[in-house]
């Protein structure tokens, strides 16, 4: 007998209880390329993950996406952790992403770049905050294996360059479960019981990702930061790098390096000072040879003489420039004197008073303004005539205007 059938929508949703309840499809991790990669204006990320044969489908939201710490396109290929679900309406499953990192980088790296990513946007790198190293160290604490070779190399590196400052090794894993705790812990331990600690060091030998560890883990990374001691990192070989590195005050490529850079050598400082106090002598030898030279050829009578000689040779110079000055002073006053003169007979042959004073007249009407012409005038018009001498009143009588006035 057929059983009874159910709509499509219950059996989508009978499907999606069945994958969230299975354990695996929960927590699931997933390699292949990717393709057909589509980013949303929201900032969520959608693509299909494939291999030779197969294809899924996977969401990547804007949270994630944005602290993945590396790029991505179509082509990459990449490791996603998260779980399967299925969208009931159309029927389709897909994978949400809740880490991804770069196949082949593994876990410890991308969580490598997770915390860098979050230490450096908390300021642990910032250059403005790390100490600088004293010159002349006194205690030099290290934090490292007391098996390793690392340990033994410093040591021997110390004690060959300086044999004034002291050292006191702090031994601690350095690889395996608890190695970062034991690692922080002695970093406080001398922070708080050998205050006058100058320099620590902490490092380890080279290794793989997993044997340096210990040195990426965020507590060691917060007891760095929170060290009142200066501290150089010294983790594996030249090309490795530790979260360690980037907090520390200083890093040094290995932990030779490190001995190097925490202490000056006694031998060539002791050269140096034997050059230094050389010179001294010689500079100090010839400037109380030159003194003494200027003592015996400059005796005081020659001394007040010559401040006599300069005195009257300034005093003679001072007044020739005086003289200079009063002369230019005096030219420029009769300059502009004849200048103003010119420029008063040029305004005074201009005067309209002048051209009165040879005969001529001004006609003015009753509001005393001058008439241009006769055609401005009207018979009985009262006029006044203005002389250079005075002035009197008229009447018109006629008016004649045009030819030459006859």
């Amino acid at each position: 007998m057929a059983r009874k059938p159910i709509r499509v929508s219950q059996l989508n949703s009978y499907l999606a209880r069945l994958i969230a309840a299975d354990g695996m499809l929960s927590d699931v991790s997933v390699v292949g390329e990717v393709s057909n990669f589509k980013a949303h204006g929201s900032g969520h990320v959608y693509f299909s993950l494939i291999d030779e044969t197969s294809r899924i489908d996977c969401f990547l939201g804007s949270n994630v996406y944005r602290g993945l710490g590396f790029k991505f396109r179509d082509g990459s290929e990449i490791v996603a952790e998260g779980y399967v679900n299925i969208y009931e309406k159309g029927g389709r499953y897909s994978l949400t992403i809740r880490k991804m990192f770069e196949s082949g980088q593994g876990a410890l790296a991308a969580d490598f770049e997770r915390l860098k990513k979050k230490l450096s946007e908390k300021g642990y790198f910032d250059e403005a905050r790390k100490k600088p190293l004293p010159a002349f160290p006194g205690l030099i604490s290290i934090v490292t294996s007391e098996t390793g070779a690392a340990v033994n190399d410093m040591i021997k590196i110390i004690s060959t360059r300086n044999s004034v400052v002291d050292v006191m090794i702090f031994p601690t894993l350095v690889q395996g479960e608890g190695a970062a705790e034991m690692i922080a812990s002695r970093i406080r331990q001398i922070n708080k019981d050998y205050p006058h600690t100058d320099v620590i060091i902490t490092g380890r030998g080279g290794g793989s990702s997993e044997d340096l560890a210990a040195f990426n883990e965020e507590v060691v990374a917060d007891a760095i930061f929170e060290s009142v001691i200066p501290v150089i990192s010294a983790v594996g070989h030249e090309t490795d790098f530790s979260i360690s590195d980037f907090v520390a005050d200083r890093r040094a490529e290995t932990p030779t390096a490190a001995a190097v850079m925490a202490c000056p050598d006694t031998e060539e400082l002791s050269e140096d000072i034997d050059e230094l106090l050389s010179r001294v002598r010689n500079g100090v030898s010839r400037l109380a040879a030159r003194c003494d030279l200027q003592l015996r050829a400059n005796n005081m009578a020659a001394l007040t003489g010559k401040l006599k000689n300069g005195y009257a040779e300034r005093l003679t110079h001072l007044k020739a420039v005086r003289m200079q000055i009063d002369n230019a002073i005096r030219m420029k006053l009769e300059k502009s004197s004849h200048r103003a003169q010119s420029q008063s007979d040029r305004l005074e042959a201009l005067s309209p008073l002048r051209v009165l004073s040879r005969g001529y007249a001004i006609v003015e009407d009753a509001k005393g303004l001058a008439v241009a012409g006769a055609g401005s005038l009207t018979e009985g018009e009262d006029i006044g005539i203005r002389f250079s001498d005075g002035r009197a009143g008229a009447t018109v009588k006629s008016v004649i205007v045009g030819g030459n006035g006859k």
